[in-house]
């Protein structure tokens, strides 16, 4: 007897599809919640909604929502817009504290208004992400991430301009800025779907794994040409004096003199001295990105490793697909 199988999920646009209309909700929820009745906050809503292609977050949790046995029910709706607020939020404030330019080829929060009103801005993301949490019952658990993605801010900056920073010291902030909301991401989704045993820690590992391989991909990207990736300039990162994992890996092999040229660099916060050009070819020279891109499927293994655990099915498929498709996209 010929066994069916379940039709595969290949590209983006289809991993999507399968959450489009509840996609759709989604930003409904988020217009209603994000917008202020004062012009002062309103700007930068409005930025929020013009950004949707932003919305991994929301359409990772719409599926585990679906691999789980749940449905685009209302509760998913407001979850998906709970954890798109949180990382709305996170950016805005992450784009005034390093006075960002761009993200997306399109200016940054923070250069639509002054630094004080961005803060308040994202606050009252933030505030109406916690008001839809506490209508839903998992206050607790996003009040939990909240502090953990604000404490690997605090981390990152403590550590801002250090060029002895470890592969330990970027794994930590990449687990509390990132990873730790796309966990969250997991484990809403079974909430949603009525799961919170094995089911829910299942999805949640897996999105964890996702999140670490996502921003390990984003660091790479900071070391592409600009012309290449249209979501910020090439060498922000270094340029405000964050060292991440491909520099990390480089400067394990690197001279005396090359580390002299890059903390130059992080001490002058420009490449006036130093044309980025001279980091890319380091960067380069000792296989910093390469050994980024395979630390990061690692995680990308586990996590299709936990995901192949379930019952096949469409959604199975696409998370599959979105797993293997962040090795492969610059996703923000």
């Amino acid at each position: 007897m010929e066994i069916l199988r379940t039709r595969q999920v290949e590209n983006e646009d289809e991993v999507f599809d399968l959450v489009r209309e509840d996609l759709h909700s989604v930003e409904k929820a988020i217009d209603i919640e994000s917008v202020a009745s004062f012009d002062t906050v309103t700007p930068i809503s409005k930025h929020l909604q013009q950004n949707r292609g932003e919305r991994l977050r929301a359409a990772l949790l719409l599926l585990c929502t679906r691999l789980a046995g749940g449905d685009g029910s209302r509760r998913a709706i407001q979850l998906g817009a709970v954890v798109e607020m949180m990382h709305a939020a996170a950016l805005v404030h992450d784009d005034m504290i390093d006075a960002q330019q761009m993200r997306l080829g399109r200016p940054s929060r923070s250069v639509l208004c002054a630094n004080g009103i961005c803060v308040l801005a994202g606050d009252w993301l933030y505030l109406g992400a916690f008001r839809v949490a506490l209508q839903e019952g998992v206050l607790d658990r996003v009040i939990g991430v909240a502090q953990m993605m604000a404490m690997g801010e605090l981390i990152q900056l403590n550590r801002i301009g250090c060029i002895g920073i470890t592969e330990a010291d970027c794994m930590e902030v990449v687990n509390h800025k990132t990873a730790c909301l796309f966990s969250v991401c997991g484990k809403l989704g079974a909430v949603a779907a009525g799961v919170e045993t094995r089911e829910g820690d299942r999805l949640s590992e897996f999105a964890w794994n996702l999140g670490m391989a996502f921003q390990l991909i984003d660091d790479i990207m900071d070391f592409v040409p600009c012309e290449s990736t249209p979501r910020k300039p090439a060498g922000s990162d270094l340029k405000v004096g964050k060292v991440t994992l491909p520099l990390v890996y480089a400067l394990e092999h690197a001279s005396t003199a090359e580390r002299n040229m890059v903390a130059g660099v992080l001490q002058d916060r420009s490449y006036d001295a130093v044309p980025f050009t001279e980091v890319l070819a380091l960067v380069d020279r000792y296989n910093g990105a390469q050994r980024t891109r395979a630390r990061a499927r690692q995680f990308t293994d586990r996590a299709r490793q936990i995901v192949a655990q379930f019952p096949d099915s469409r959604c199975r498929h696409a998370l599959h697909t979105l797993n293997d498709l962040v090795t492969e996209h610059d996703w923000r």
